[in-house]
């Protein structure tokens, strides 16, 4: 009761209700001029002019109050700090000192303001003024870091305070400093507790900064020092950035030094204003933070040496920030992802399944600009995206498929120039697809949906769906309904609870978990799909073991592989046995082979100059999940020689982990070399009946190796049935546009050819793209044509698939059924 009466008393001090009324007005404008620049309605930023000339009103007659009567109006001064740094605030939306400041900065200012009416009251002690000091001991760093910031910008204040007190405001964090240094030495000591719990406070934040910044010291230093190892390396093939990315752990510290000048303001800037000016050549799509917690720490961090290019593209290979950098047109940072809807349909005779995803996607409602939303689908080995659609105007308009440069020169001219809806789909490296949707707005949410083809998965006895992994705006807080049909009767069992409802399997969620299916692996029975007098079968795919006697083996060592591993091929004594150690390659026996693992402790993924390597050469690989892929070392002569000088040697290539590296990925794809993934026991006992395991091809026929069956086209006849889905076909043209894409890439017909059969399965690939304008006339002034007479748009009712003989009698017998009924009916009527 006490503690309220002094609350009450305080606030019947002079000047203190007219401090309250100024404080909430210019609180409000300050608040409305700091989301007006957030969202980009800059001309509404004017409305923080209001504030300033509040501030410097109240703040001269506070302050000469107070000089003139300390004792009468001293209690106004939390009143003045606060409303000063109102002031500062308001000010720096047009003069932008402190750039993109997170929320927690503004809040942590706040704090600190208002704890300050308790420390310079006389209030009577409680547990909660015990708190109210070790919180305004946590929250009293800020102003040190303010006032630092701003020491090279004291002369400018000086002279700027001739223009109506501007200049003042650069002074501010440096007098609430000085004045609140003063009241904590001068006054706190006189009460230990106060001290204590204000000592704690900021003795709390010092600890948790110096173990913050420790860690950071640690790992950049092991960065500087890879680099310096690193530089008597002589590879020129490869960018230097890579000798890094092999032997950098991705962890927290290591991507806060990466965001350097990228996302995080960085310290070399720090008394120079500049911002982010020193931005590479690549675009980063992550909100520049000015965090002074981080840019504090940066202090203590050398320079690493990495441009900034270098960092974008190890953030890219050893974080998978690919997303990131994807070229954006426009802002996206407020798009939210409202509802997904997950259709998945299982063909197990084909081994093949069909996924379709629904998303409702909307823009914050705090933002009423145009924003661009970005999504990555990451899917699983041998998939193919066959499907778009974009709803415009409520009608679903569904895309056309055309060269990947025709669709993103329309994008980019639609988006870019004419603001209005398109939608993109791409193919990227890597198993992964990229779709793109403009515009998302507060007044225009947008419903987009895409397909999916993916072979099933087996393993032992078992056939595996897996669901795709999907990244994009505030994906995680999205309502999700997922559903799970079959073709056929087939038991299966999933990692997600799906509940059987009407037929269909059901499961209802927030975001989108990854999970799986599994089923008893059917055997092939003659599903085919037939499409222009051409008829493609689905068969089991033919395994045969080659003779193969290597020239020489290479272990593609990294910190993945075990001491016991690397230990079972020495002992097969084999005289070829080779590592490549610091570039160099070095053989490896029981003497020295302990001595070479500690190499690579710290070494993630490898880049083997396999254009360099003996022809019949036999590299045994144990892939990790992540490394550069082909688009990041495209300029490099590494990837240069890899294309001219490889694919002649004969090189084998086995896998003993289940994980497969981009790089690794791209070059099984473009059949630069003969890839077979198996255990280590399998792999020893190929080495010594000097075999490799190899799968039949011929030109008319593709191999799926994840669902161990080959489609085979031949000349279809009236013996030839068509009782599978359209998706063997699209399948089956994926595959032949990825084993030529070497030749694709130098041959001009070529890349004609296979656009023609990406037209007509209608897949995305490597040269061909699927895109959504908003009018008829879009595509004709962009020079697309619309697909005539070929499969379109997959979907998950219609798959193309004719009903077998039995499945024909029974629809002709319940046709008949409906019919007599009808006439029946009708007799009794009349």
């Amino acid at each position: 009761m006490k503690y309220k009466t002094e609350i009450l008393d305080y606030y019947q001090k002079p000047g203190v209700q007219a401090s309250l009324v100024v404080t909430i007005f210019s609180t409000i404008f300050m608040i409305c001029a700091l989301a007006s620049q957030k969202l980009s309605f800059y001309e509404y930023e004017s409305i923080g002019v209001i504030s300033l000339i509040i501030e410097f009103l109240y703040g001269t007659i506070i302050s000469f109050s107070i000089l003139k009567d300390k004792n009468e109006y001293v209690h106004l001064i939390p009143f003045l700090m606060l409303n000063w740094l109102i002031g500062c605030f308001s000010l720096n939306v047009f003069i932008p000192v402190f750039q993109d400041l997170p929320i927690w900065v503004y809040v942590t200012t706040f704090v600190f303001c208002f704890t300050n009416f308790i420390l310079y009251q006389d209030f009577i002690e409680t547990p909660r003024t015990f708190l109210f000091y070790f919180i305004n001991g946590i929250s009293f760093w800020i102003i040190f870091y303010f006032a630092l910031y701003l020491i090279p910008l004291t002369p400018f204040s000086f002279i700027g305070i001739l223009a109506l007190g501007m200049g003042f405001y650069g002074l501010v964090p440096g007098i609430i400093l000085i004045i609140h240094l003063l009241t904590v030495i001068l006054y706190l000591p006189k009460n230990r507790l106060y001290f204590l719990s204000f000592s704690a406070g900021f003795g709390l934040v010092l600890v948790g900064f110096s173990i913050f910044t420790i860690g950071l010291v640690v790992e950049n230093n092991k960065i500087i020092q890879i680099a310096k190892i690193n530089s008597f390396n002589s590879n020129e093939d490869l960018p230097r950035y890579i000798l890094v990315s092999q032997n950098l752990k991705p962890n927290f510290f290591n991507e806060i030094l990466l965001k350097k000048d990228i996302v995080y303001f960085d310290k070399n800037d720090f008394f120079s204003f500049d911002g982010f000016d020193s931005f590479s050549n690549q675009q980063f799509n992550e909100t520049k933070i000015h965090n002074p917690f981080i840019s504090i720490a940066y202090w203590f961090c050398e320079d690493s040496g990495l441009t900034n290019d270098d960092k974008i593209n190890i953030l890219k290979s050893n974080f998978d920030k690919r997303l990131e950098t994807e070229e954006q047109l426009w802002n996206g940072e407020n798009v939210l992802t409202k509802a997904i809807k997950e259709d998945v349909k299982l063909y197990p005779n084909t081994r093949l399944a069909y996924t379709e995803i629904t998303m409702d996607i909307a823009s914050d409602a705090k933002a009423w600009n145009n924003q661009e939303a970005i999504y990555s689908f990451q899917l699983p080995e041998g998939s193919v995206a066959t499907s778009l659609s974009l709803w415009v105007n409520g009608i679903e308009r569904k895309g056309v498929l055309t060269t990947k440069e025709k669709a993103k020169k329309a994008y980019k001219q639609i988006v870019g120039v004419e603001y209005r809806d398109p939608s993109l789909m791409q193919w990227k490296e890597g198993n992964k697809v990229v779709v793109r949707v403009f515009p998302v707005n507060k007044r225009t949410p947008r419903k987009f949906k895409c397909g999916f083809t993916t072979p099933m998965k087996v393993e032992d006895n078992i056939l595996k769906y897996q669901s795709l992994a999907i990244k994009g705006p505030n994906i995680s807080n999205a309502k999700t309904i997922s559903r799970i049909q079959t073709v056929g009767n087939t038991a299966i069992e999933t990692s997600k609870d799906f509940e059987l409802e009407k037929g269909f399997f059901i499961n209802q969620s927030e975001g989108l978990d990854e999970w799986e299916a599994t089923m008893p692996l059917p055997k092939i029975n003659s599903q085919a799909f037939v499409w222009k007098n051409k008829v493609y079968e689905i068969q089991n795919i033919q395994k045969k073991v080659i003779p193969f006697t290597p020239s020489e083996i290479i272990l593609d060592l990294n910190n993945n592989w075990t001491t016991k591993q690397i230990e079972a091929f020495i002992d097969l004594n084999q005289q070829n046995l080779y590592a490549f150690v610091n570039g160099k390659k070095t053989p490896i026996n029981a003497e020295n082979f302990k001595a070479i693992q500690l190499d690579f402790e710290n070494y993630h993924y490898s880049l083997l100059p396999l254009y360099k390597l003996a022809k019949n050469t036999l590299i045994i690989t144990k892939s990790g999940t992540f490394s550069a892929n082909f688009e990041e070392l495209e300029d490099s002569n590494y990837l240069k020689e890899i294309k001219i000088n490889t694919k002649e040697r004969n090189i084998k290539v086995i896998n003993i982990s289940t994980d497969i590296n981009p790089f690794w990925q791209t070059v099984k794809e473009q059949k630069y070399i003969d890839y077979f993934q198996c255990d280590l026991d399998k792999s020893l006992d190929l080495i010594k009946k000097q075999q490799f395991p190899s799968y039949k091809t011929d030109e008319n026929s593709i191999n799926i190796e994840p669902a161990q069956i080959s489609i085979h086209e031949n000349i279809a006849d009236s013996t030839s049935k068509s009782n599978g889905p359209n998706h063997i076909y699209r399948m089956y043209a994926f595959g032949k546009v990825l084993e030529e894409q070497v030749k694709i890439q130098n041959d001009t017909l070529a890349t004609n050819q296979f656009v023609d059969l990406a037209k007509d399965a209608n897949i995305v690939t490597p040269i061909s793209s699927l895109i959504v304008l908003e009018t008829d006339e879009d595509y004709a002034e962009n020079g697309i044509e619309k697909n005539v007479n070929t499969l379109g748009n997959a979907s998950i009712n219609n798959d193309g698939s004719v009903p077998e003989p039995h499945e024909w009698l029974l629809i002709i017998i319940g046709i008949s059924a409906l019919y007599l009924y009808y006439r029946k009916n009708k007799k009794q009527l009349a």
